[in-house]
C-alpha cells in the first residue's frame, strides 16, 4: 500500500481535509437533503448478504458526493448504495460499496477505523442539544461506536470507551482484503444497533421524528494517492463533524403499518396521592447547619483551632489535583477571606499543635509528596513549622523541619496527635492501594501500617526525636522501635481525648468493613490477616501480638470510607459532651460513642447527611465543625438538635396506605406511577421484578449526560419482587416483597 500522507493522518479525525480532486462530471441537480428511514415489517437477517426482501422497501441512498469542493463538487469515484430501516427494537443499516482495492487492517473494537476502507454514520437526534453519534464499520468488520456529548478536541480519545452500543455487524467481501496488487470489486456491510444505545439522547424516535444525519465513506485505493472522502449531506468542508450541515432523516411508517408504540409514556399524569413521607425509623436526633456561610470553602480537607487565638487553620485541596494549601481564617460567622500560609506542592492531611504551642509556636503537619522531585518515590512525613503565637501570628515556611518520614504511596496515614503523656503519636498506613500488596500489615521492620510513638521534646543526636524507653516492641530484634501498635490499613484521622487520654483512630477498611479503634499499647489490629474483626487473608503470617477486634466496625451498607473524628467538650450539645464523634466520607452518616476505657457506654447514629465528610474539628469555643469535602458546595457545618415534631408524618407500612397503588391485588399502580426497566438486572434467586417511579406533582427529571440524574424532592422509586408459581402463566405471580426508595431533604432513604 502507498503510505497515507502524514498530514492527512493528523487531520483525518477532525476532518480538516482540503480535497484537490477535479472532475469533468457535473450534477444534473443538487443532491437531496431529505431522506427516510422506513419501518421494517420484518427484521433482516444480519449476515452481510443484503438479500432480505425487507431491504427492497428501504429508500436507496446513493448520492455520495464531495460537496465541499464548491463549484467543482462531484460524485465519489466509487459508488455506495446505502439503506436505513427501523423497528421497535433496532436501527438497521446496510451498504453495498464498490471498491477496487479492499484495505482494512484495524481490528480493535473502537480503533481508528477511518484509516481503512470504512462506512460511517453520523446521527444528531436533537438540534438543540450538543450530543451526536458516530458509528463506523470497516471492510474487516471492525466496529467503532461513540457518543460525543459535544464537539470538542480529542473527543474520540476521551469518549470512545465510555458507552456500549452492542452493534451487530457482518461484512462480505468481493475481492481479497489487503492485497494491494490485485483488482477487487467491493464489499457489503449489514448491521443492527439497539435503540437502548441512544438512551442518553432520548432513545428510539417516534414516527415522523426528524434527526440530522449524514452517511460517509473513506475509500483507500493505491491509485488515488490519498483516500477519497464522500458524504450524502451537503457539507461545506470535508469535516464529517459539521452537524450544522447535516441532511434530514425522517423516521416513517407505511400507511398500512400499525401505529408504532409510543416512546416513553403517552401522557404525563402528576402523582398527587403519594403518602410516602418520613421514615419507618424514628427521626435522628440531630441536623446539620452551615457555618461561615460567606466563606467560599471548596474541598476542605482539615480544620483545627489555633490555640490562644480566634483563628482556624484549614487545609484545602487544590481542585482535581492531590496538592493542598494551608490557609488561615478568622473564627467569625461573617468571615469571607483566607490568609494563605503554605502552598508547597505536597498533599497535606492533618495538623497538630504542640501542647506548649503558646510558648514554642510549634505545629506539626502530616503530608505526602515525592521525596526528591518529580518521578521520585513518594514519602509521608511529619513536618514541624513555627507560628508566632502572638498577633499577627506570623507563619514561617522556612522553619520547616522534617521530624520523621517513611516511603508510602497510598494508604498513607500521616496524622500526628500528642498524647497526655507528651509523646507524639503518628499513624501510618500500609503504603499501597489494595489488599496490602507489600505485606506490611503484620511486618515489624518498617514504619508502615502502624501507630508510632516518639518523643519530639528530647531529640536524639542523629534525628529530631527519640524513642521512648517504654515503647512495647523494643525487645524484638529488627522491629521498628517507634512502633506503638500494628495492623493498620488506612488510618484516616487520629485524636487524643484531652480529658481521658484515649487515643482514637478511624480506619478505612477494604472489601466489607470500616473500623474505629481505641488504640492501646502493643495492640495488633489485624490487617491484613483480618479486616477489622473479620477474616481476610488468614494464611498470612501474623505479627508478634494477638489480634484485637475493633472498638466499632461498620459494614459497607452503612459506611464506605470512614473519617475519624474528635472528642467533643463544647457546651452547645450537652448530650454529646465527652463523646467521640466520627463519620463517613461516602455515606455522610455521623455517629457518636462514649467509652470508659473498658467498654462502650453508648453508641448512636446522630444524623445522615449528604456530605463528603473529610474531617471533624472545633472552633475557638470548642464547638463542633464538620468539613464537607465537596465541590462546588463544600464548606463547614455543625450539628444542632433536630426539632421535635409533635405530629410527625406516619410512614405507610402497607402498600394500600402508600397512595401509589390503585389496587394492591395484581399490583395495579396509580395513574402517573411510571413503570421502567433497567439494562442490566441483578440476579434475585429467580424472582421477577417490577419497577416504578413516582414523580411528585408536575416535577421533572433533570437529565445529565454524565453522572447521576437530578430527581425531584419526594420522588419514590418502587421495586417489587414476585415469584411465578405456575410455569408458563405470567399472570400467576405471588408478590413477596416491595421496596421504596424516596428522596427527602436531598437524601435517598
Amino acid at each position: 500500500m502507498q503510505s497515507v500522507s502524514s498530514k492527512l493522518r493528523l487531520l483525518a479525525w477532525v476532518g480538516l481535509v482540503v480535497a484537490s480532486f477535479s472532475s469533468t462530471l457535473a450534477f444534473a441537480a443538487e443532491p437531496p437533503v431529505d431522506f427516510e428511514c422506513r419501518w421494517a415489517k420484518t427484521a433482516p437477517v444480519i449476515d452481510g448478504q443484503l438479500d432480505d426482501e425487507v431491504w427492497k422497501s428501504a429508500q436507496l441512498i446513493d448520492t455520495f458526493t464531495l460537496p465541499w469542493l464548491g463549484e467543482k463538487k462531484r460524485p465519489a469515484k466509487t459508488a455506495t448504495r446505502a439503506r436505513l430501516m427501523w423497528d421497535q427494537e433496532y436501527l438497521y443499516f446496510a451498504a453495498d460499496l464498490d471498491d477496487g482495492d479492499l484495505f482494512a487492517d484495524i481490528t480493535e473494537q473502537d480503533g481508528m477505523t477511518w484509516y481503512n476502507d470504512v462506512f460511517e454514520l453520523f446521527f444528531k437526534p436533537d438540534v438543540n442539544k450538543s450530543a451526536y453519534y458516530e458509528f463506523q464499520v470497516n471492510a474487516a468488520g471492525t466496529v467503532m461506536d461513540v457518543l460525543m456529548p459535544a464537539r470538542e478536541q480529542k473527543a474520540y480519545e476521551k469518549y470512545r470507551k465510555v458507552d456500549e452500543f452492542n452493534i451487530v455487524a457482518k461484512v462480505k467481501l468481493r475481492g481479497t482484503l489487503n492485497k494491494r496488487d490485485d483488482k477487487d470489486n467491493g464489499w457489503t456491510v449489514e448491521a443492527r444497533m439497539p435503540w437502548s444505545g441512544f438512551a442518553k439522547t432520548g432513545g428510539r424516535p417516534a414516527a415522523n421524528d426528524i434527526w440530522k444525519f449524514t452517511l460517509c465513506r473513506y475509500d483507500y485505493d493505491v491509485s488515488f494517492g490519498d483516500p477519497e472522502l464522500s458524504a450524502v449531506a451537503p457539507l461545506k468542508h470535508a469535516d464529517f463533524h459539521l452537524f450544522e450541515d447535516y441532511a434530514n432523516l425522517k423516521f416513517v411508517v407505511a400507511k398500512d403499518q400499525k401505529a408504532v408504540a409510543p416512546r416513553g409514556i403517552e401522557k404525563f399524569v402528576p402523582v398527587t396521592t403519594s403518602r410516602v413521607v418520613g421514615s419507618p425509623e424514628p427521626p435522628l436526633p440531630y441536623r446539620t447547619q452551615r457555618v461561615y456561610a460567606r466563606q467560599k470553602t471548596v474541598l476542605p480537607m482539615f480544620v483545627i483551632h489555633q490555640p490562644g487565638s480566634d483563628r482556624l487553620l484549614v487545609i484545602t485541596q487544590d481542585g482535581a489535583t492531590s496538592n493542598t494549601t494551608l490557609r488561615r481564617m478568622k473564627d467569625d460567622p461573617e468571615a469571607t477571606e483566607y490568609e494563605k500560609l503554605l502552598d508547597d506542592g505536597t498533599s497535606a492531611y492533618s495538623i497538630e499543635f504542640h501542647p506548649k504551642f503558646l510558648e514554642n509556636g510549634y505545629i506539626y503537619v502530616g503530608n505526602n509528596s515525592e521525596s526528591a522531585g518529580k518521578g521520585s518515590p513518594k514519602h509521608c512525613r511529619i513536618t514541624r513549622y513555627t507560628i508566632d503565637p502572638k498577633p499577627p501570628y506570623t507563619f514561617d515556611p522556612k522553619s520547616a523541619l522534617t521530624i520523621i518520614e517513611w516511603p508510602s504511596d497510598g494508604h498513607n496515614g500521616a496524622a500526628p496527635a500528642f498524647g497526655k503523656d507528651g509523646m507524639l503519636y503518628v499513624t501510618t498506613g500500609d503504603g499501597t492501594s489494595d489488599s496490602d500488596t507489600n505485606l506490611r500489615g503484620q511486618e515489624m521492620t518498617h514504619l508502615t501500617a502502624k501507630v508510632l510513638r516518639i518523643d519530639v521534646d528530647h531529640p536524639a543526636t542523629d534525628k529530631p526525636y527519640s524513642v521512648p524507653k517504654d515503647n512495647p516492641f523494643l525487645h524484638i530484634p529488627g522491629a521498628a522501635p517507634e512502633t506503638w501498635a500494628i495492623g493498620m490499613r488506612n488510618p484516616w484521622r487520629m485524636t487524643c481525648d484531652r480529658e481521658t487520654g484515649h487515643l482514637w483512630v478511624g480506619n478505612n477498611g477494604q472489601d466489607l468493613w470500616e473500623q474505629v479503634y481505641l488504640i492501646t499499647r502493643g495492640a495488633n489490629y489485624g490487617w491484613s490477616v483480618t479486616e477489622g474483626g473479620h477474616p481476610f487473608y488468614l494464611n498470612r503470617q501474623q505479627g508478634p501480638a494477638p489480634i484485637v477486634k475493633p472498638t466499632i466496625d461498620h459494614p459497607h451498607s452503612e459506611a464506605r470510607s470512614l473519617t475519624g473524628g474528635i472528642v467533643y467538650y463544647g457546651t452547645k450539645l450537652p448530650d454529646l459532651r465527652g463523646a467521640y464523634i466520627y463519620g463517613d466520607h461516602s455515606t455522610g452518616k455521623i455517629w457518636a460513642v462514649k467509652h470508659d476505657g473498658t467498654k462502650i457506654l453508648w453508641h448512636k447514629e446522630l444524623v445522615d447527611t449528604p456530605f463528603h465528610i473529610s474531617a471533624f474539628g472545633t472552633d475557638s469555643k470548642g464547638e463542633l465543625l464538620i468539613c464537607d469535602h465537596d465541590s462546588p458546595n463544600g464548606g463547614f457545618y455543625t450539628l444542632i438538635p433536630a426539632p421535635v415534631d409533635a405530629n410527625p408524618p406516619k410512614f405507610p407500612t402497607k402498600l394500600s396506605e402508600s397512595g401509589l397503588f390503585e389496587t394492591v391485588k395484581g399490583h395495579v399502580v396509580q395513574p402517573g406511577v411510571i413503570p421502567y426497566s433497567v439494562n442490566a438486572q441483578l440476579w434475585s434467586d429467580g424472582a421477577d421484578k417490577l419497577r416504578f417511579i413516582a414523580l411528585p406533582g408536575s416535577e421533572k427529571i433533570d437529565y445529565a449526560a454524565r453522572g447521576p440524574w437530578g430527581l425531584p424532592e419526594k420522588t419514590v422509586l418502587v421495586k417489587s419482587f414476585s415469584l411465578n408459581l405456575e410455569d408458563g402463566n405470567p399472570a400467576s405471580k405471588k408478590f413477596i416483597e416491595t421496596r421504596f426508595l424516596t428522596k427527602q431533604e436531598g437524601e435517598w432513604i
